[in-house]
């Protein structure tokens, strides 16, 4: 199931269609569009004139949603025994990435297979950033240099240096309750397949703001930690077939290590760190991995 999010445009609708029609499945499955965030058939009309040679399924939400929203909507619609969500930015890279993620999810003590995850935890980063602390101050050596590096990948202004503090300050002090400390392991939602009637059950919890959608991708009761505690941890897969639990997510050269050369699937989050330069990607790499890190030079 392919996220299609009216707002991005055709873009990166076009760079995904052309991913999955370049690199094989090489599984039985059905290809379904997920529309989400347009006003009206019309305006879907020229992603449908795309989508004509991708012989794929439609469902059409009636209205805006964040991913895991939109996920969760479309899981109740569909009978499929499971389901593999793609989000609006992915691209696909390697011949037989669904077989690969199947085949992980074949052992029985897999709750869910996906291309990337994370130990990154925004409450730690905004602890250390406030001088607190924690498993960042072994990672970053200069917490200025650091929230630099942050506002230059995003392309946001900085900030002067009492603003930051009070927002960061109110940050934690509005969300550290619901937000795990590094490492906070987390399947990410770029790319992953899971049971359907598991993926329901885990993601009852509302997902209506994007801090919503950050709990249940990487708070105490996330969907990876609910398949911990349920002895069913999610596994990441890379190119050749390796899957890691969350314990070992670093040791692969899949997301913000390396050259990320083993990547199943990329997505903006993916590239925005391919295309930075070697101090900003040391930044995303130790934000991802804390001391870990590897990132490419």
């Amino acid at each position: 199931m392919h996220l299609v999010w009216g707002p991005a445009g055709l873009p990166p609708f076009e760079a995904f269609a052309a991913s999955y029609q370049r690199h094989p499945c090489h599984c039985e499955h059905d290809l379904v569009l997920l529309y989400n965030g347009f006003d009206g058939d019309a305006a879907i009309a020229a992603h449908r004139h795309h989508a004509a040679a991708l012989s794929a399924q439609e469902i059409v939400l009636a209205e805006s949603c964040l991913d895991l929203a939109a996920y969760v909507a479309a899981a109740r619609v569909l009978k499929h025994e499971r389901v593999c969500f793609v989000n609006s930015y992915s691209e696909i890279l390697v011949p037989g990435w669904l077989a690969l993620l199947e085949r992980a999810l074949e052992d029985p003590a897999c709750g869910a297979a996906g291309a990337t995850g994370s130990w990154a935890s925004h409450v730690s980063y905004n602890l250390f950033q406030l001088g607190l602390g924690g498993a960042y101050a072994r990672a970053f050596p200069s917490r200025r240099a650091a929230r630099d590096a942050m506002h230059e990948i995003s392309g946001t202004p900085v900030p002067s240096a009492t603003q930051y503090w009070l927002f960061t300050l109110l940050q934690v002090a509005c969300r550290s309750r619901a937000a795990s400390r590094f490492p906070a392991a987390h399947l990410r939602t770029n790319a992953f397949l899971v049971d359907r009637e598991r993926f329901l059950a885990l993601a009852s919890a509302r997902a209506k703001t994007k801090w919503d959608t950050y709990r249940l991708e990487s708070g105490p009761r996330s969907l990876t930690a609910q398949l911990r505690a349920a002895g069913t941890p999610p596994l990441v897969v890379d190119a050749h077939g390796v899957a890691r639990p969350p314990a070992e997510w670093h040791r692969g050269d899949v997301y913000f290590q390396a050259g990320q050369q083993d990547l199943l699937v990329s997505d903006n989050q993916t590239r925005s760190y391919a295309s930075a330069t070697p101090a900003q990607r040391a930044v995303l790499s130790a934000f991802a991995w804390g001391d870990r890190a590897r990132p490419q030079g």
